[in-house]
């Protein structure tokens, strides 16, 4: 691999299939985070157990992400959390495998799309009232929300140098013009919600999310490059 990681064409090949999109997390990952390893994934036989258990079959692109990365705490659990195998379990129509972190928010897969390889993935909110909680279309392939999930992770790893502030329009207005905006396509290829916008620059990477601003660096000399660049009330400033 090169010294640097051409975000920009590196998700423009990730999203063209499964393959594609593996070989990007292991970029992704060993770039931003620490190399993908054996041993990093589940075993198969967790996933049969898990499959047993729930009287079901994972789809593919589900048991390939879980061997790959899903034992990876550092990649899949930051900030939300990636369920293990054994913690999945079906929850009003939908297999759930990833909990926000407050609880306020789970994602999972419809039953009826368990037998897509790649199935979409839908999000649904907590409420008090379990009868009015309803799934929503998140992304429009799982192996696609696994790259919005470790990107999104690696904002919030507590060893990296990290920032947030709240984005206004002022600041917003200079994040376009000195970062590189990601390629955002729509439809079955988008890998990201789309309140979220991704931006790259000097081993930085940025996420604003309506008045959010995320920061993750590859050094304190990147992130204070941000700080810089973009003036404002900055969490750990």
């Amino acid at each position: 691999m090169s010294n640097n990681l051409d975000l920009c064409e590196h998700i423009s090949q990730a999203i063209r299939g499964r393959n594609e999109t593996w070989t990007f997390i292991r970029s992704f990952a060993s770039y931003w985070v620490t190399p993908l390893e054996e041993g990093d994934g589940w075993m198969g036989a967790d996933l049969l157990a898990a499959q047993e258990r729930l009287g079901l079959t994972l789809p593919a692109a589900f048991k390939e992400a879980y061997t790959l990365f899903g034992r990876r705490s550092d990649l899949t659990r930051n900030q939300e959390r990636l369920l293990g195998p054994m913690d999945l379990y079906l929850d009003n129509r939908a297999l759930t495998f990833r909990h926000e972190n407050q609880g306020a928010l789970r994602w999972g897969i419809l039953v009826e799309d368990l037998q897509n390889p790649d199935p979409p993935v839908y999000s649904c909110d907590y409420m008090e009232d379990t009868t009015a909680e309803k799934w929503e279309p998140w992304l429009g392939r799982f192996s696609l929300a696994c790259i919005d999930l470790i990107m999104w992770e690696s904002l919030h790893d507590p060893r990296m140098p990290t920032e947030y502030c709240c984005l206004d329009d002022e600041m917003l207005e200079i994040l376009e013009k000195l970062y590189t905006k990601l390629p955002s396509p729509g439809g079955l290829n988008r890998y990201t919600p789309e309140s979220a916008c991704w931006f790259t620059g000097d081993d930085v990477l940025l996420a604003s999310s309506g008045m959010d601003l995320f920061v993750r660096a590859r050094s304190h000399t990147a992130l204070e490059s941000v700080r810089q660049n973009l003036p404002g009330d900055w969490l750990n400033e």
